[in-house]
């Protein structure tokens, strides 16, 4: 079973929901999947502490699609084996954006606004390394980005993402992403992130053995990571990606990311 379990995680090699500002051609599908391997050693506010190393493994399926030129449509699903969970489906998204401006056309920035949902079985929410809120969590996001092109290609370009949301119970969050891109020769692809998250839950304790998602936990957290990409032609991208957290506060603390992805554009 173990060695099954393995194979899938190999098949199904974190995907997620697109925060770019930037969609693809239009009727034009984007495959990714990802597969993620993360650890970290103690949460912040935990009771009890943790006594070993936590460890997660957490596999995702994502497609996006853009029917006209303005519209984006996206959805993923993840299935996670930690130390809390054996493996099991965690979760389910699905997304809808509309691009108001666009610099690739002559626009001075790219302006982008979604809505997002998501299902979150009640299993993974008792797994402290699980990031989500409750069984439904919901989002309004707003992207906005600039390239800079030295050629038909664009060699730099920086971004930012800010969304809000609420679940079905619990308090408010806030969560961005800051991103530098630069791509070299349109094959090698190199990226500067940091991402966080605010909570406005009323406990800062975080319950390990009780634990029953972030809806009412007051957490904060920022990560740092770099990614690096490899274009093979007309057959995707591979990328790998490194996070790792440098605050925390009633979350799991230094968190170690490591993730392996395959990015591929296709269309019928």
């Amino acid at each position: 079973m173990r060695f099954c379990k393995s194979i899938l995680f190999l098949i199904l090699p974190l995907g997620a929901l697109e925060v770019q500002p930037w969609f693809g051609d239009c009727l034009e599908f984007h495959f990714l999947g990802s597969y993620s391997y993360s650890f970290f050693d103690r949460v912040q506010g935990g009771r009890p502490q943790l006594t070993s190393s936590f460890q997660s493994h957490v596999s995702s399926l994502s497609l996006d699609f853009s029917p006209t030129p303005e519209w984006s449509v996206d959805t993923e699903m993840q299935l996670a084996d930690t130390t809390k969970q054996h493996f099991n489906f965690r979760t389910i998204a699905f997304q809808a954006r509309y691009l108001w401006l666009d610099d690739i056309v002559g626009d001075r920035v790219s302006l982008v606004t979604g809505v997002n949902g998501r299902f979150t079985n009640t299993d993974s929410l008792r797994d402290v390394s699980c990031p989500y809120h409750a069984n439904f969590d919901f989002e309004a996001s707003l992207a906005m980005g600039k390239e800079f092109d030295l050629s038909d290609c664009w060699a730099w370009r920086v971004w930012g993402f800010g969304a809000v949301g609420h679940a079905n119970r619990g308090s408010p969050w806030v969560r961005g992403i800051v991103a530098v891109e630069t791509n070299y020769d349109d094959r090698h692809k190199f990226a500067f992130l940091a991402e966080g998250i605010n909570g406005y839950g009323g406990r800062r304790a975080v319950l390990i053995d009780d634990f029953d998602g972030y809806a009412k936990i007051r957490e904060k957290a920022i990560d740092l990571g770099f990614r690096y990409g490899y274009r093979l032609g007309v057959y995707g991208t591979l990328r790998f990606t490194y996070f790792r957290r440098v605050l925390a506060r009633s979350c799991p603390a230094e968190v170690n990311a490591f993730i392996f992805s395959y990015l591929l554009p296709f269309s019928f």
